[in-house]
C-alpha cells in the first residue's frame, strides 16, 4: 500500500511548483518582449515578483528557462497529438492529430513564436533543443510503426519517417504562425494534411 504523503510536504511541494510556473511564466513574457539575448535573469524575477537569487533555486541559467519553454511547447503539441481522437485510418488520423496540433498552437501562438525566432542555430541554446527535440519524436514514430504493422502507412524506418513528418509540420507551423501571423489557418493545416497522407500511403 503506497505511504501518503504527509500534508505539510505536499503543501510545501504545490508551493514549490506554483512558484517554479510562475517563473516560467515571467520568463515567458520577458523573451518575449525583450528577446532570449535581452533579458536578464533579474528582468524574468522582477516580472515574477521574487528576489534574483529565487530565480536560481529553480533554474539555473537563461538555457535552462528557455529549455523548459521549448520543452512546454512540445509537451502541449504532444498532448494535442495523445488527446486527438484520432480514426485509425490514415487520413482521418493524420487529418485529427494535425488539425489538434494547430489548435494548441493557436492557443499558444506566443510561445510557439518565442521558441521558434529567438535561439541562435549556433548556440548552446539551439543545441539542446534539438537534443530534446529528437528524443520527443519517440511518440510519433511509435504511431507510424503501428501503422506500419497494420499496412496503413508505407514500409519505412518508423524513426526517419517520424522525422521528416515532424519536421514537415514544423515548417507548416513556422510559416502560418509567424510568417503569415496565423491567418488562413485552415489552408495550412489541410496542405500539411495532405503532403504527410500523399508521402505516407502504402505504395
Amino acid at each position: 500500500m503506497p505511504t501518503a504523503i504527509p500534508p505539510a510536504k505536499a503543501r510545501r511541494e504545490q508551493q514549490r511548483h506554483a512558484r517554479r510556473e510562475s517563473i516560467l511564466a515571467a520568463a515567458r513574457k520577458v523573451f518575449a518582449e525583450t528577446s532570449f539575448d535581452g533579458a536578464t535573469m533579474a528582468d524574468i524575477a522582477r516580472e515574477a515578483g521574487v528576489a534574483s537569487g529565487t530565480v536560481y533555486l529553480y533554474y539555473q541559467s537563461k538555457i535552462d528557462l528557455f529549455a523548459a519553454l521549448n520543452d512546454r511547447l512540445y509537451e502541449i503539441m504532444n498532448a494535442a497529438i495523445r488527446d486527438a481522437n484520432a480514426p485509425p485510418d490514415l487520413r482521418g488520423g493524420t487529418q485529427a492529430r494535425i488539425h489538434a496540433i494547430f489548435n494548441a498552437c493557436r492557443e499558444h501562438d506566443d510561445l510557439l513564436r518565442l521558441v521558434f525566432l529567438n535561439p541562435d542555430p549556433r548556440s548552446e541554446v539551439a543545441r539542446r533543443m534539438k537534443r530534446t527535440d529528437e528524443r520527443r519524436q519517440g511518440q510519433l514514430a511509435d504511431i507510424l510503426r503501428a501503422g506500419i504493422s497494420a499496412g496503413t502507412v508505407r514500409r519505412g524506418d518508423p524513426e526517419l519517417l517520424a522525422r521528416l513528418v515532424s519536421g514537415l509540420v514544423v515548417i507548416a507551423l513556422y510559416q502560418c504562425f509567424v510568417a503569415s501571423d496565423g491567418r488562413d489557418v485552415r489552408a495550412f493545416e489541410e496542405t500539411v494534411t495532405e503532403m504527410v497522407v500523399g508521402g505516407l500511403a502504402p505504395r
